[in-house]
């Protein structure tokens, strides 16, 4: 294999990253996409320039050359051995290729479009946390959104979930649990394990959610 051939599940790292476009756990990988991400992998990719590592939790970006490369999978072939699956997925990435041809956008332009934009507030409009939990009106699963939109420094970014059910000290646990539990069904709501177990404080373990039996202790929602 040459220095910059990629293995299947490398270039499937690339096409999730930049269909996701955000920075993505590799929990994510591993728990919801179902690709078996080793160290190997992302050491390779990382060493290839293609993408960004971060710790606590270990998390994956494109970087400029990996979104190169990662919409260059758009025009491909399937690798040998891909298999029934990764057939239908790189007749899928064809279909977007077309789409990109035919908007005359890019890739990138593409994956970051925001589709229901309402979602966002405006920063202008952002109300204290406090404000938040004190607007009965809202269903709890609004309001789960809106203090993340107050506690994250962007779209994308983690937060602890103990930071944000302080910030909705007004809503009971069991609220704040279904509205995460509702989100977690939402593709561009992303509730992570800490991959770090031993870092937790007592409290960062005390407010974890438990889904499909495992514990998540971070929230990133990318629109």
């Amino acid at each position: 294999m040459s220095e910059k051939e990629l293995t299947l599940v490398e270039r499937c790292i690339l096409i999730t990253l930049m269909i996701k476009a955000t920075p993505l756990p590799q929990t994510y990988f591993t728990n919801v996409a179902g690709i078996g991400l080793k160290a190997d992998h992302r050491r390779r990719l990382l060493s290839l320039k293609m993408i960004e590592v971060t710790e606590k939790p270990i998390t994956l970006a494109l970087t400029d050359e990996g979104w190169a490369r990662a919409a260059e999978e758009m025009g491909a072939e399937p690798p040998k051995g891909a298999g029934t699956s990764g057939g239908t997925l790189y007749v899928a990435l064809d279909f977007l290729r077309r789409l990109v041809d035919h908007a005359g956008v890019r890739a990138d332009d593409l994956f970051r479009l925001e589709i229901n934009s309402n979602a966002v507030l405006s920063a202008g409009t952002k109300s204290t946390a406090s404000d938040l939990t004190r607007d009965r009106q809202a269903d709890p699963v609004t309001l789960v959104r809106q203090a993340y939109q107050k506690l994250a420094t962007a779209l994308g970014d983690y937060v602890m979930l103990s930071d944000l059910r302080s910030a909705l000290g007004e809503l009971s646990r069991a609220e704040v649990d279904a509205a995460l539990v509702e989100l977690n069904r939402d593709r561009n709501v992303h509730l992570v394990p800490e991959s770090n177990q031993k870092v937790l404080r007592a409290e960062e373990r005390a407010a974890a959610v438990s889904i499909g039996n495992q514990d998540k202790h971070l929230i990133a929602i990318s629109s």
